[in-house]
């Protein structure tokens, strides 16, 4: 993840990351928004600042996204292209 936001030119006061297991904790520990799904693993969920409604594999990536969206002002732009 260094490497990509080196190449980016990110940081990770600039990043988003939904996980719901260990190997995800060093990311969602970074991140400036950790996202983690209902059944995620308790130590992520104790550290986690947005917990999902729905579960992984049942919409928590798509809630995300909209959650991303609306923080940005995006949400209703998007929303109006994709119905005209």
């Amino acid at each position: 993840a260094e490497r990509l936001l080196g190449e980016l030119g990110l940081a990770w006061a600039d990043v988003a990351v939904i996980g719901d297991d260990w190997p995800d904790l060093p990311m969602l520990r970074r991140a400036a928004l950790a996202c983690v799904p209902p059944a995620a693993h308790p130590e992520l969920l104790a550290m986690a600042h947005h917990v999902t409604t729905a579960r992984g594999g049942e919409g928590a990536a798509r809630e995300f996204c909209d959650v991303l969206l609306v923080a940005s002002g995006r949400y209703a732009e998007l929303l109006a292209e994709w119905r005209a």
